[in-house]
Protein backbone atom coordinates (compact mmCIF):
# COMPACT_ATOMS: atom_id res chain seq x y z
CA UNK A 1 0.00 0.00 0.00
CA UNK A 2 1.55 3.30 -1.35
CA UNK A 3 2.21 5.78 1.78
CA UNK A 4 -0.98 8.28 0.76
CA UNK A 5 -4.14 6.60 0.30
CA UNK A 6 -6.65 7.67 -2.14
CA UNK A 7 -8.97 10.04 -1.05
CA UNK A 8 -11.84 8.47 -3.04
CA UNK A 9 -13.33 4.93 -3.39
CA UNK A 10 -12.61 3.16 -6.87
CA UNK A 11 -15.94 4.09 -7.90
CA UNK A 12 -14.98 7.90 -7.39
CA UNK A 13 -17.39 8.58 -4.60
CA UNK A 14 -14.88 11.37 -1.69
CA UNK A 15 -17.32 11.21 1.00
CA UNK A 16 -16.68 8.15 2.26
CA UNK A 17 -16.22 8.14 6.13
CA UNK A 18 -14.10 4.73 5.71
CA UNK A 19 -11.44 5.68 3.58
CA UNK A 20 -11.38 9.00 5.43
CA UNK A 21 -10.43 7.14 8.82
CA UNK A 22 -8.06 5.06 6.92
CA UNK A 23 -6.33 8.32 5.55
CA UNK A 24 -6.46 9.75 9.36
CA UNK A 25 -4.34 6.98 10.37
CA UNK A 26 -2.19 6.66 7.43
CA UNK A 27 -1.26 10.64 7.88
CA UNK A 28 -0.46 9.54 11.69
CA UNK A 29 1.88 6.67 10.22
CA UNK A 30 3.77 8.47 7.74
CA UNK A 31 4.03 11.43 10.09
CA UNK A 32 5.82 9.34 12.42
CA UNK A 33 8.48 7.69 10.52
CA UNK A 34 9.37 11.09 8.42
CA UNK A 35 10.98 14.10 9.02
CA UNK A 36 11.49 17.47 7.73
CA UNK A 37 15.42 17.23 7.09
CA UNK A 38 17.36 14.16 6.24
CA UNK A 39 19.88 14.59 8.91
CA UNK A 40 17.15 14.18 11.34
CA UNK A 41 16.03 11.22 13.13
CA UNK A 42 12.24 10.17 12.34
CA UNK A 43 9.59 11.71 14.24
CA UNK A 44 8.32 8.48 16.37
CA UNK A 45 12.47 8.30 17.70
CA UNK A 46 12.56 12.08 18.50
CA UNK A 47 9.01 11.72 20.73
CA UNK A 48 10.57 8.97 22.69
CA UNK A 49 13.57 10.94 23.76
CA UNK A 50 11.39 12.80 26.38
CA UNK A 51 11.26 9.45 28.33
CA UNK A 52 14.55 10.54 30.01
CA UNK A 53 12.68 13.78 31.40
CA UNK A 54 9.43 11.66 32.45
CA UNK A 55 8.83 13.98 34.97
CA UNK A 56 9.32 17.55 33.29
CA UNK A 57 5.79 19.40 32.33
CA UNK A 58 6.38 18.65 29.04
CA UNK A 59 7.62 14.86 28.54
CA UNK A 60 4.52 14.13 30.75
CA UNK A 61 2.12 16.06 27.91
CA UNK A 62 3.67 14.28 25.52
CA UNK A 63 3.51 10.61 26.62
CA UNK A 64 0.22 11.32 27.87
CA UNK A 65 -0.87 12.65 24.01
CA UNK A 66 0.84 9.15 23.06
CA UNK A 67 -1.31 7.06 25.36
CA UNK A 68 -4.29 8.95 24.18
CA UNK A 69 -3.10 8.29 20.81
CA UNK A 70 -2.59 4.87 21.37
CA UNK A 71 -5.96 4.07 22.99
CA UNK A 72 -8.02 5.43 20.26
CA UNK A 73 -6.12 3.54 18.10
CA UNK A 74 -7.12 0.44 19.88
CA UNK A 75 -10.68 1.53 19.50
CA UNK A 76 -10.83 1.87 16.38
CA UNK A 77 -9.04 -1.64 15.43
CA UNK A 78 -11.37 -3.02 17.68
CA UNK A 79 -14.60 -1.21 15.69
CA UNK A 80 -13.36 -2.31 12.57
CA UNK A 81 -12.99 -5.92 13.11
CA UNK A 82 -16.80 -5.35 14.70
CA UNK A 83 -17.71 -3.96 11.23
CA UNK A 84 -15.45 -6.76 9.30
CA UNK A 85 -17.85 -9.18 11.30
CA UNK A 86 -20.94 -7.56 10.44
CA UNK A 87 -19.74 -6.75 7.36
CA UNK A 88 -21.99 -9.92 5.52
CA UNK A 89 -25.26 -9.00 7.35
CA UNK A 90 -24.68 -5.44 6.49
CA UNK A 91 -24.21 -5.94 2.86
CA UNK A 92 -27.13 -8.15 2.82
CA UNK A 93 -28.92 -4.78 4.23
CA UNK A 94 -27.46 -2.55 2.27
CA UNK A 95 -28.57 -4.71 -0.94
CA UNK A 96 -32.14 -5.30 0.89
CA UNK A 97 -32.79 -1.79 1.20
CA UNK A 98 -31.28 -1.08 -2.41
CA UNK A 99 -33.61 -3.54 -3.63
CA UNK A 100 -36.63 -2.47 -1.79
CA UNK A 101 -36.62 0.93 -2.49
CA UNK A 102 -36.01 0.01 -5.97
CA UNK A 103 -39.40 -1.98 -5.57
CA UNK A 104 -41.28 0.54 -3.60
CA UNK A 105 -40.21 3.30 -5.67
CA UNK A 106 -41.45 1.76 -8.68
CA UNK A 107 -44.94 0.36 -6.84
CA UNK A 108 -45.49 4.16 -5.81
CA UNK A 109 -44.72 5.85 -9.01
CA UNK A 110 -47.08 7.65 -11.00
CA UNK A 111 -46.43 5.43 -14.05
CA UNK A 112 -47.41 1.81 -12.17
CA UNK A 113 -50.56 3.48 -10.18
CA UNK A 114 -51.82 4.73 -13.54
CA UNK A 115 -51.07 0.93 -15.14
CA UNK A 116 -52.97 -0.42 -12.49
CA UNK A 117 -56.07 1.70 -13.04
CA UNK A 118 -56.20 1.03 -16.14
CA UNK A 119 -55.88 -2.63 -15.95
CA UNK A 120 -58.45 -2.59 -14.00
CA UNK A 121 -60.81 -0.02 -16.21
CA UNK A 122 -60.12 2.76 -13.89
CA UNK A 123 -58.99 6.09 -15.25
CA UNK A 124 -55.40 7.35 -15.01
CA UNK A 125 -54.93 9.56 -12.11
CA UNK A 126 -53.61 13.00 -12.53
CA UNK A 127 -50.87 12.42 -9.43
CA UNK A 128 -49.21 9.42 -7.56
CA UNK A 129 -51.57 9.00 -4.22
CA UNK A 130 -48.09 8.83 -2.58
CA UNK A 131 -46.03 10.99 -3.97
CA UNK A 132 -43.50 11.76 -1.25
CA UNK A 133 -42.13 8.25 -1.03
CA UNK A 134 -40.00 8.44 -4.10
CA UNK A 135 -37.92 10.99 -2.25
CA UNK A 136 -37.81 9.05 1.08
CA UNK A 137 -36.77 6.18 -0.27
CA UNK A 138 -33.85 8.21 -2.39
CA UNK A 139 -32.52 9.12 1.83
CA UNK A 140 -32.27 5.98 2.97
CA UNK A 141 -30.93 4.55 -0.19
CA UNK A 142 -27.77 7.62 0.54
CA UNK A 143 -27.87 6.60 4.10
CA UNK A 144 -26.92 2.49 2.79
CA UNK A 145 -24.38 4.12 1.11
CA UNK A 146 -22.04 4.42 3.75
CA UNK A 147 -21.97 0.79 4.75
CA UNK A 148 -18.59 -0.20 4.06
CA UNK A 149 -17.82 -2.21 1.43
CA UNK A 150 -14.89 -5.02 1.81
CA UNK A 151 -12.11 -2.46 0.41
CA UNK A 152 -12.84 0.43 3.01
CA UNK A 153 -12.27 -2.57 6.15
CA UNK A 154 -9.15 -3.62 4.16
CA UNK A 155 -7.38 -0.49 3.96
CA UNK A 156 -8.10 0.82 7.30
CA UNK A 157 -7.27 -2.64 8.60
CA UNK A 158 -3.67 -2.27 6.69
CA UNK A 159 -3.23 0.98 7.79
CA UNK A 160 -3.86 0.09 11.19
CA UNK A 161 -1.32 -3.16 10.89
CA UNK A 162 1.67 -0.41 10.08
CA UNK A 163 0.98 0.89 12.93
CA UNK A 164 0.88 -2.14 15.36
CA UNK A 165 2.39 -4.82 13.39
CA UNK A 166 5.48 -6.51 15.20
CA UNK A 167 8.05 -8.15 13.55
CA UNK A 168 10.70 -9.94 15.43
CA UNK A 169 13.88 -11.18 14.07
CA UNK A 170 14.57 -15.30 13.90
CA UNK A 171 15.54 -17.12 16.80
CA UNK A 172 18.81 -17.66 16.65
CA UNK A 173 18.84 -20.83 19.40
CA UNK A 174 22.73 -21.45 19.57
CA UNK A 175 22.68 -17.85 21.03
CA UNK A 176 19.84 -17.47 23.33
CA UNK A 177 19.76 -15.10 26.35
CA UNK A 178 21.39 -12.16 26.05
CA UNK A 179 22.20 -12.67 22.17
CA UNK A 180 18.11 -12.05 21.75
CA UNK A 181 17.61 -8.81 24.00
CA UNK A 182 17.42 -6.20 21.00
CA UNK A 183 15.55 -8.60 18.43
CA UNK A 184 12.29 -6.74 16.89
CA UNK A 185 13.49 -5.33 13.67
CA UNK A 186 12.27 -1.81 14.05
CA UNK A 187 11.62 -0.87 10.26
CA UNK A 188 8.98 -3.31 10.03
CA UNK A 189 6.88 -3.22 13.27
CA UNK A 190 4.35 -0.67 13.80
CA UNK A 191 5.94 3.17 15.24
CA UNK A 192 2.57 3.29 17.65
CA UNK A 193 4.10 0.08 19.06
CA UNK A 194 7.69 0.59 19.11
CA UNK A 195 6.41 4.54 20.79
CA UNK A 196 4.07 1.93 23.35
CA UNK A 197 7.22 -0.06 24.29
CA UNK A 198 9.38 3.39 24.54
CA UNK A 199 6.90 4.70 27.06
CA UNK A 200 6.32 1.06 28.77
CA UNK A 201 2.50 2.41 28.42
CA UNK A 202 -0.47 -0.24 28.04
CA UNK A 203 -2.04 -1.11 25.23
CA UNK A 204 -6.20 -1.86 25.10
CA UNK A 205 -6.35 -5.23 23.85
CA UNK A 206 -10.76 -5.83 23.04
CA UNK A 207 -12.09 -8.03 21.19
CA UNK A 208 -12.29 -11.02 22.86
CA UNK A 209 -15.48 -12.58 21.62
CA UNK A 210 -18.84 -13.82 23.18
CA UNK A 211 -18.47 -15.75 26.05
CA UNK A 212 -15.46 -13.68 27.34
CA UNK A 213 -15.19 -13.31 30.71
CA UNK A 214 -13.95 -9.73 30.26
CA UNK A 215 -14.06 -6.85 27.05
CA UNK A 216 -10.27 -5.70 27.41
CA UNK A 217 -6.52 -6.28 28.54
CA UNK A 218 -4.20 -4.15 29.41
CA UNK A 219 -1.33 -6.00 27.74
CA UNK A 220 1.63 -3.94 28.66
CA UNK A 221 5.25 -5.41 27.49
CA UNK A 222 3.98 -8.64 26.01
CA UNK A 223 5.77 -8.86 22.54
CA UNK A 224 9.20 -6.22 23.42
CA UNK A 225 11.24 -9.31 24.34
CA UNK A 226 11.99 -12.67 22.73
CA UNK A 227 9.91 -15.70 24.42
CA UNK A 228 10.05 -19.28 24.01
CA UNK A 229 9.64 -22.62 26.03
CA UNK A 230 12.52 -21.95 29.06
CA UNK A 231 13.06 -21.17 32.61
CA UNK A 232 13.06 -17.70 33.60
CA UNK A 233 16.96 -17.50 34.03
CA UNK A 234 17.32 -18.77 30.23
CA UNK A 235 15.33 -15.80 28.58
CA UNK A 236 16.65 -12.31 27.91
CA UNK A 237 16.89 -9.88 30.99
CA UNK A 238 16.48 -6.85 29.08
CA UNK A 239 14.67 -6.04 26.17
CA UNK A 240 16.77 -3.17 24.14
CA UNK A 241 15.60 -0.82 21.22
CA UNK A 242 18.43 0.57 19.01
CA UNK A 243 18.18 3.65 16.65
CA UNK A 244 20.74 3.91 14.22
CA UNK A 245 23.91 2.57 12.87
CA UNK A 246 27.58 2.68 14.11
CA UNK A 247 29.05 4.82 15.75
CA UNK A 248 25.55 6.75 15.86
CA UNK A 249 23.40 4.01 17.59
CA UNK A 250 20.78 5.57 19.91
CA UNK A 251 19.11 3.66 22.76
CA UNK A 252 14.87 4.05 22.45
CA UNK A 253 14.09 1.56 25.10
CA UNK A 254 15.46 -0.72 27.41
CA UNK A 255 13.50 -2.48 29.71
CA UNK A 256 14.05 -4.82 32.63
CA UNK A 257 12.38 -8.43 33.06
CA UNK A 258 14.12 -8.50 36.52
CA UNK A 259 12.21 -7.83 40.33
CA UNK A 260 8.86 -6.53 39.85
CA UNK A 261 8.82 -7.09 36.20
CA UNK A 262 10.03 -10.96 36.38
CA UNK A 263 7.56 -12.61 33.68
CA UNK A 264 5.49 -10.01 33.17
CA UNK A 265 5.05 -10.38 29.34
CA UNK A 266 4.75 -14.30 29.90
CA UNK A 267 1.51 -13.34 32.27
CA UNK A 268 0.24 -11.12 29.66
CA UNK A 269 0.29 -13.85 27.21
CA UNK A 270 -1.18 -16.58 29.61
CA UNK A 271 -3.68 -13.34 30.60
CA UNK A 272 -4.69 -12.83 26.71
CA UNK A 273 -5.29 -16.56 25.68
CA UNK A 274 -7.45 -16.96 29.03
CA UNK A 275 -9.50 -14.10 28.06
CA UNK A 276 -9.70 -16.11 24.48
CA UNK A 277 -10.90 -19.44 26.29
CA UNK A 278 -7.74 -21.31 25.98
CA UNK A 279 -7.59 -22.22 29.54
CA UNK A 280 -5.92 -25.88 29.36
CA UNK A 281 -3.71 -27.38 29.95
CA UNK A 282 -3.45 -25.95 33.48
CA UNK A 283 -0.07 -23.89 33.96
CA UNK A 284 0.99 -23.91 37.50
CA UNK A 285 3.02 -20.73 37.33
CA UNK A 286 2.10 -18.09 35.20
CA UNK A 287 4.93 -15.93 34.81
CA UNK A 288 6.96 -18.97 33.01
CA UNK A 289 7.13 -20.11 29.73
CA UNK A 290 5.85 -23.72 30.22
CA UNK A 291 5.37 -26.86 28.68
CA UNK A 292 1.85 -26.26 29.41
CA UNK A 293 1.95 -22.76 27.60
CA UNK A 294 3.18 -24.17 24.83
CA UNK A 295 0.66 -26.97 24.41
CA UNK A 296 -2.01 -23.79 24.84
CA UNK A 297 0.06 -22.05 22.41
CA UNK A 298 -0.70 -25.21 19.84
CA UNK A 299 -4.33 -25.37 20.32
CA UNK A 300 -4.31 -21.61 19.49
CA UNK A 301 -2.40 -22.30 16.33
CA UNK A 302 -4.44 -25.16 15.97
CA UNK A 303 -8.04 -23.07 15.64
CA UNK A 304 -6.19 -19.98 14.22
CA UNK A 305 -4.95 -22.07 11.37
CA UNK A 306 -1.29 -21.05 11.76
CA UNK A 307 1.97 -23.80 11.66
CA UNK A 308 1.65 -25.90 14.98
CA UNK A 309 5.25 -24.81 16.33
CA UNK A 310 3.96 -24.37 19.82
CA UNK A 311 6.38 -21.27 19.82
CA UNK A 312 5.18 -17.55 20.15
CA UNK A 313 6.33 -16.98 16.65
CA UNK A 314 5.67 -13.72 14.76
CA UNK A 315 2.45 -15.36 13.48
CA UNK A 316 1.05 -16.28 16.62
CA UNK A 317 2.21 -12.89 18.55
CA UNK A 318 0.37 -10.61 15.63
CA UNK A 319 -2.80 -12.83 15.66
CA UNK A 320 -3.32 -12.75 19.54
CA UNK A 321 -3.08 -9.08 18.95
CA UNK A 322 -6.06 -9.59 16.35
CA UNK A 323 -3.30 -8.74 13.60
CA UNK A 324 -2.85 -11.02 10.15
CA UNK A 325 1.40 -10.96 9.73
CA UNK A 326 1.11 -12.80 6.29
CA UNK A 327 -1.31 -10.63 4.99
CA UNK A 328 -0.56 -6.90 6.92
CA UNK A 329 -3.95 -6.66 8.10
CA UNK A 330 -6.09 -7.12 10.58
CA UNK A 331 -7.68 -11.01 11.49
CA UNK A 332 -9.65 -11.96 14.76
CA UNK A 333 -8.03 -14.17 17.09
CA UNK A 334 -10.67 -17.34 17.17
CA UNK A 335 -11.46 -18.18 20.63
CA UNK A 336 -11.69 -21.96 22.30
CA UNK A 337 -14.00 -24.10 21.05
CA UNK A 338 -13.27 -27.85 21.82
CA UNK A 339 -15.51 -29.39 18.91
CA UNK A 340 -13.14 -27.14 15.96
CA UNK A 341 -10.43 -29.27 17.24
CA UNK A 342 -9.72 -32.44 15.18
CA UNK A 343 -11.04 -35.47 16.33
CA UNK A 344 -7.47 -37.19 18.98
CA UNK A 345 -5.74 -33.35 18.38
CA UNK A 346 -3.09 -33.58 22.01
CA UNK A 347 -1.91 -29.94 22.52
CA UNK A 348 1.19 -31.54 24.19
CA UNK A 349 2.32 -33.63 21.47
CA UNK A 350 5.71 -32.96 19.92
CA UNK A 351 6.15 -32.52 16.58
Amino acid sequence: MADNLPATTDDGRADNPFRTVAILLDGVRVALESSKRQDQAPRWVRVVRVREFRDDAIAKGVMKAMDVLTLAVAYLQRFTLDANDLLIQGDAAKALVEVSAEFVKTATSKQFINALEVAVGQDPSPDSPIPDVGNIMDKIVQIADKVPEPDDLKVIGAALYKLLGIEQAPLDEAKLGAATESHIVLERTGKLRLVQYAFDQNFRLQNFGKGASQSSLDVNRLGARRLWEATDDKLPAKSVGKFGEAPDVETIWELDFSTDKKGIDVQELNSVLEALGYTEPAVDDRKKFSPALTGRLRTFQQLNELPLSGALDNATLNRLFHLDFDTKNLKRAKRYKADALPKGFDPMAKK
